[in-house]
């Protein structure tokens, strides 16, 4: 072999290695950069973690703090009612030995959890128990509510026997053990003294006074509105100041009409109470014993029993 021929085969060789020697270091570099490439990819991905952390969490600890508000928000609603309602029912009596037809007012949003007085009107001979709705008193106590009067029950109960003899009728009787028991277990009534109000027209009245006086401890106010004064009930006066004191007395309103058939009675009736220290609150107007002259007072006598209540009642 010449020298030429050794030159080109060492020119050769020479070349094939260097091209072998560049290759691998770019062959290195490629692999040194797959290998460190993960690693700002996985640095990132919790740091993007902790940013979704920390946004979420600031909201879902807010919403709790608002829920509150808008609850008691929805208890503060006031009433939008502006009428009370009147349900016809039947109460069981063990006195009369038959059911008591009864027609009851509840004022505006009732409230089957509140403390609510009780108004009892009772009507006359020949009427029944929607005599006294008849006379606006719904409306007066709708409207009277609506201006910021302590809303309460009214209790009108039907006397079916209103002909039979007032000293054998069970009338009172059932008023007293079987109505008004019925009435508080089954609506949500305020049962001390101060909130039992009884009142009633004619006979009515003269069942209103009966009660009142044989069960002093159970009425706060009485009105008898052109009242006929059954026999002996004056008496009870001076049988209750034996127990009793004048302060133990309920609120007290009479009236008649100056030609009222029964005046004699009536005005016999407030002598006793006078002379023995009770001052009722009594008066005389024009009229006689008659619708027109109920109808015409009617608003006075409704003034008189709300103000009974001028404030609200205490909760159970």
């Amino acid at each position: 072999m010449n020298r030429t021929l050794q030159k080109r085969i060492f020119t050769v060789c020479t070349g094939i290695f260097i091209v072998i020697l560049i290759s691998g270091c770019a062959l290195s570099s490629t692999i040194l950069r797959l290998s460190t490439t993960p690693t700002p990819f996985l640095t990132h991905t919790p740091e993007a973690s902790a940013t979704a952390t920390i946004t979420v969490t600031p909201t879902s600890t807010a919403t709790p703090t608002v829920t509150p508000t808008a609850t008691a928000t929805a208890t503060a609603t006031p009433c939008a009612e502006i009428r009370g309602t009147v349900n016809k029912v039947s109460v069981p009596s063990n006195a009369l030995g038959v059911s008591m037809p009864v027609s009851i007012y509840l004022p505006p949003c009732y409230n089957p959890t509140g403390n609510y007085p009780v108004l009892y009107l009772l009507h006359g001979q020949g009427m029944d128990d929607s005599y006294w709705i008849s006379l606006g008193v719904n409306g007066i106590a709708d409207l009277a509510i609506s201006k910021g009067q302590t809303p309460f029950i009214m209790i009108f109960p039907f006397e079916e026997l209103f002909l039979e003899d007032n000293s054998i009728s069970k009338f009172p009787d059932s008023i007293i053990n079987d109505l008004i028991p019925w009435v508080d277990a089954n609506y949500a009534t305020c049962t001390i003294k101060e909130c039992r109000a009884i009142g009633g027209i004619s006979r009515g009245g003269g069942w209103a006074i009966k009660l009142a006086m044989r069960y002093i401890d159970s009425f706060g106010t009485l009105g008898g509105h052109s009242y006929g004064l059954m026999f002996g009930d004056s008496n009870w006066v001076q049988k209750q100041l034996e127990t009793h004191t004048v302060e133990d007395f309920p609120r007290i309103y009479l009236d008649r009409g100056e030609q009222d058939s029964l005046a004699p009675d009536i005005d016999y009736y407030v002598k006793v109470l006078l002379a023995n220290g009770i001052r009722p609150e009594f008066h005389i107007y024009p009229g006689s014993h008659t619708r027109n002259y109920w109808q015409t007072h009617v608003q006075e006598y409704m003034n008189f029993y709300m103000d009974a209540w001028p404030d609200p009642i205490a909760q159970p």
